[in-house]
């Protein structure tokens, strides 16, 4: 029995360590046929999941900066920490990648894709 019960505590572990990973929040303010923005925000310790941007010209407006660890879905592609002071405008090109807030303070930005 006792077997039994470390296998399921076992198996559960991993699930309650996933759980504790903050996400990001996130608002679509604007999407038509040219451009989609999109308000996130990132706790301290969120991240946004892997995903990717299709659009290729990207604008990055923070409204409350921190520090940003960028983490490519490519593996050839070195892991990019980006610090953001508020008010500061980013141009990033497409990609597919994890964002991760690895600093101590809620970072909050606004960005703009051109679709066309």
């Amino acid at each position: 029995m006792r077997k039994l019960l470390i296998k399921i505590a076992a198996l559960c572990l991993p699930m309650v360590t996933l759980a504790e990973t903050p996400q990001s929040s996130k608002e679509i303010l604007l999407d038509n046929d040219s451009v989609l923005v999109v308000r996130a925000i990132y706790a301290p310790g969120a991240e946004s999941g892997m995903h990717t941007h299709d659009y290729h010209h990207r604008v990055l407006y923070t409204v409350k900066g921190g520090q940003l660890q960028l983490i490519a879905n490519d593996k050839t592609t070195p892991t990019q920490v980006i610090n953001l002071s508020d008010g500061q405008t980013v141009y990033l090109p497409a990609t597919t990648h994890n964002v991760v807030n690895i600093g101590e303070s809620e970072v909050v930005i606004v960005e703009t894709e051109l679709k066309k």
